[in-house]
C-alpha cells in the first residue's frame, strides 16, 4: 500500500493532518493486530524418542546408487570390499542393509555395539568424521532404522535388527531368520524402537518394497546357490556358509523377483573364500584390513577388553585378503571396483 504522504515539496495542510493522524494509526496497527489473533497455539513438547529424529540431507546420486544386502553387521566388510570402499570413492551412493542385529543372543547392547563399529568403518571408507543422523526410514506399513553419514549423506545403513541368536546348540541348528526362511507359518519379531513380526512373505514383500523405493543401479548380495540344508551347515567345513547368508540372499534374490528393474546383481562368496587363493593385492589388502579393524575395535567378540586388536586372528585374516563373485563360481576379482556395481562367526 502506497505511503499516505503529499508529494515532495507540497505538505499537507495543518488541518487535513490532523483528520488523517487517527486513519494512519488505525492502518499501521491494523496488520500486526491480525497477525496475533491468529497465531497457532504453542505445540506441545514431543516425546523422547530411543532412536532420535534427525531426517538427512536430500541426496542425488548423479554416479549411480549401490544398494547392498548381508546378514550381519561386518559381512559387507569381509565379503564385499573393496567393492563397497572403492564405490564410495567414485561418489556412488552406497546404501547397505543389515537384515539380523548380528546380536548372538545377547541383546540389543550387543547390537548397537557392533553398528557404532559398522558405522565408524563407513565413515572412514568415506573419509569424514564418524558423526551420524539416525531416523526411521518407512517402507509400506513398517519402519526401519536408518543412519545417515552427516558429511558425506550418500552413504547411509539400514537396519532390519531381526534377532539373531541360534535356537539350539549352535552349527546345525537354525537362526531366527534362516526359521522364518525355511519353515512355513514362521514368523519373527525385530528389534527396537520399531518392532514388527514379520512372516517370510512378508518380509519378501518388504524387501521388495525397499528395493522399489531405492531405486538402485545395482544391487550386492551374498551367496545364495549353497545347497546345504541348514541343518547340515557346520563351522568350517569346505563350502559350507553361515545359515544367514544364504537365508537373507534368498529372501533377497526373490525380493528382486518381486521387484524387477534395471540394475545389475553382483553375489557374493562368502566364507569359502577362506579356501582360495588370495586375491587382492598389498594395497588393496592393506585399506580393507584397516577398514575391518576399525569396526573391529567396537565389537566385542572380536576384540575383547584388554585384548591385541593390531590385527585380524583367524578366519578374518584370510578373508581381508581375498573377494571373490559367487557366480559364475569361483571367478576371481581384478585389482579393480565391481563394474555394476572364531567359532560361530558371524
Amino acid at each position: 500500500m502506497p505511503a499516505l504522504s503529499s508529494a515532495p515539496g507540497f505538505p499537507l495542510p495543518r488541518t487535513r493532518r490532523r483528520l488523517l493522524a487517527p486513519i494512519l494509526c488505525l492502518l499501521t496497527l491494523a496488520p500486526f493486530s491480525a497477525a496475533r489473533a491468529t497465531l497457532p497455539a504453542e505445540p506441545p513438547a514431543a516425546p523422547k524418542a530411543t532412536v532420535q529424529p534427525a531426517a538427512p540431507a536430500r541426496t542425488d546420486c548423479p554416479a549411480g546408487k549401490v544398494l547392498s544386502f548381508v546378514a550381519h553387521p561386518d559381512d559387507d566388510l569381509l565379503f564385499m570390499n573393496p567393492d563397497q570402499d572403492d564405490a564410495i570413492r567414485a561418489g556412488r551412493c552406497v546404501h547397505t542393509v543389515y537384515l539380523t542385529a548380528g546380536d548372538r543372543g545377547e541383546g540389543l547392547g550387543y547390537t548397537l555395539a557392533r553398528e557404532r563399529g559398522i558405522m565408524a568403518a563407513y565413515a572412514d571408507m568415506a573419509g569424514t568424521a564418524d558423526a551420524w543422523n539416525t531416523d526411521g526410514l518407512t517402507v509400506g506399513r513398517h519402519t526401519l532404522v536408518r543412519h545417515t553419514l552427516r558429511a558425506h549423506p550418500r552413504v547411509r545403513l539400514i537396519m532390519l535388527r531381526l534377532p539373531d541368536p541360534w535356537l539350539g546348540d549352535g552349527w546345525g541348528s537354525l537362526t531366527p531368520m534362516s526359521r522364518v526362511e525355511s519353515v512355513p507359518h514362521a514368523r519373527v519379531r525385530s528389534y527396537a524402537p520399531h518392532p514388527s513380526t514379520y512372516t517370510r512373505d512378508e518380509l519378501v514383500r518388504l524387501l521388495a518394497g525397499l528395493i522399489r523405493q531405492e531405486r538402485p543401479q545395482a544391487i550386492r548380495l551374498m551367496d545364495p546357490s549353497i545347497a546345504i540344508p541348514y541343518r547340515s551347515l557346520c563351522w568350517r567345513c569346505a563350502g559350507h556358509d553361515h545359515p544367514d547368508h544364504i537365508a537373507g540372499a534368498r529372501l533377497v534374490e526373490d525380493a528382486m523377483a518381486l521387484a524387477p528393474g534395471d540394475y545389475a546383481r553382483t553375489r557374493y562368496l562368502n566364507y569359502p573364500t577362506q579356501e582360495r587363493q588370495a586375491n587382492l593385492d598389498a594395497v588393496q589388502t592393506a585399506r580393507k584390513t584397516m577398514i575391518f579393524l576399525r569396526y573391529m575395535r567396537d565389537d566385542t567378540r572380536l576384540c575383547p577388553p584388554g585384548a591385541d586388536c593390531s590385527a585380524p586372528k583367524g578366519p578374518e585374516a584370510l578373508w581381508v585378503g581375498r573377494q571373490y563373485y559367487a557366480q559364475p563360481a569361483g571367478q576371481a576379482l581384478q585389482a579393480q571396483a565391481d563394474p555394476g556395481a572364531s567359532s560361530g562367526q558371524r
